[in-house]
């Protein structure tokens, strides 16, 4: 009756469009109220929902993301892409893809992957005869690597609904994020060769992007290798990149003011605020859960239907993909992770493997129709239809879903560095 309740209550807030962080606190109440609960345990449990020293790196990466936009820390990123594989055929079209590789590994977000990437490839891509929809369809499908390549925030809500390892997820991230890169950069040379090279290869100009780039590149190296270390946590590495990101952009780069740092810092504010409240929320009904076994109850159900690892993890998958249609990935994460993971731990089942694949298919749904958020930010960035747009992402979304039976049949692949 609980979990049934749940899932109406969010069809409900989907069609009728309440956000789904209001659409959760109604849901908890009606149900403390249905069962006749004492109402005491929804703020205790709110606020245990929010006490957890990881998900402080979620502001700070967001913020680290907006301080690289605004402090030429992505420019140089730009330009260093444009010099590695600018050659190539289509060759604007994969320095986006590689600036998103780039970008992700120290934003750890997708819409600011897209947005940070669209505004400055989008517009360059179209003077050299890229269709506006091609063009925003390679940025935007781009940004999924962002919540692949560590560090992710998607991973770091995984990590933390589910306690587990968010280093261990973010080193599973790795070669994952490197192959969808290249699956992305291979389709888009496909779909751009008639675009010709966006410039010939110039090893003195890859020499000066380089050292122009090279404090730029300092920062994922730093947020990475910290982590692969054990130097410290995520949470720690997310710190001190903002820190290294502001040093750069102030002192270095000169291109950002503490003015614009204090309106950075409220932009992300509201953001976070967002985020937390769901997340609150979502650890009420998740307390409501598994007081009254549900997620047990789901583990024994999936198993009168099968014990294939394979099949299991196909349902989940085709059922992630349908979720990603109609859901954004913050409010799916966070809700489904602590119901999904018991059920796959239970068939042995590595949990960080199936954060990162429960990521990168939540990633997908970002840029799919109807409730793609990074969509969304495609269309509003590159000036196109959401039609227009989609219809050229097909050759994308082929890819990506190619990439994802990769990852169900070789699931090594994933838990390379494990």
């Amino acid at each position: 009756m609980i979990l049934w309740s749940i899932l109406i209550g969010l069809a409900i807030c989907i069609v009728i469009g309440m956000p789904i962080s209001f659409g959760l606190g109604a849901i908890s109440l009606f149900i403390f109220f249905y069962a006749d609960y004492s109402l005491s345990p929804i703020v205790a449990q709110a606020v245990n929902g929010l006490d957890s020293f990881p998900l402080l790196a979620i502001p700070l990466f967001i913020l680290v993301g907006e301080v690289m936009s605004e402090g030429g820390i992505a420019t140089r990123l730009v330009r260093l892409a444009s010099a590695l594989v600018g050659f190539v055929a289509g060759g604007l079209g994969q320095v986006a893809v590689m600036t998103s590789m780039f970008f992700g590994g120290i934003s750890g977000s997708a819409v600011a992957d897209a947005s940070a990437v669209g505004s400055m490839m989008i517009e360059p891509m179209k003077r050299h005869h890229y269709s506006a929809p091609l063009a925003t369809a390679i940025v935007v499908a781009a940004s999924v690597v962002g919540i692949i390549i560590p560090p992710s925030i998607p991973m770091i809500l995984f990590g933390v609904v589910t306690n587990t390892s968010i280093s261990q997820l973010f080193l599973a991230g790795i070669v994952p994020g490197i192959l969808i890169t290249l699956g992305l950069a291979a389709t888009t040379y496909v779909q751009s060769r008639k675009n010709g090279r966006g410039q010939p290869f110039s090893f003195p100009e890859l020499k000066d992007a380089l050292k122009d780039a090279v404090l730029a590149l300092l920062l994922p190296i730093i947020i990475v290798g910290g982590i692969l270390t054990g130097v410290f946590t995520p949470t720690e590495s997310a710190a001190i990149a903002l820190v290294y990101a502001f040093a750069v952009s102030f002192f270095v780069y000169r291109s950002l003011s503490l003015k614009r740092f204090f309106s950075l810092c409220a932009a992300t504010g509201r953001l976070t605020g967002v985020v937390m409240l769901l997340l609150a929320f979502a650890s009420v009904l998740a307390w409501l859960l598994t007081a009254n076994m549900i997620p047990q109850q789901l583990v024994t159900s999936l198993s009168t239907i099968t014990e294939n690892r394979l099949l299991l993890l196909l349902i989940l998958s085709a059922f992630l993909l349908v979720v990603g249609f109609f859901m954004d990935l913050t409010p799916a994460m966070v809700i489904l992770a602590p119901l999904m993971t018991p059920v796959v731990v239970k068939l042995g089942i590595d949990p960080v493997y199936f954060g990162v694949l429960m990521s990168f298919i939540l990633g997908i749904g970002l840029i799919t129709p109807p409730v793609g958020t990074v969509l969304y930010v495609g269309c509003g960035v590159g000036k196109v239809g959401m039609e227009s747009l989609v219809k050229s992402l097909m050759p994308f979304y082929f890819t990506l879903v190619g990439l994802l039976a990769v990852f169900l049949l070789f699931p090594g692949v994933v838990l390379w560095f494990r």
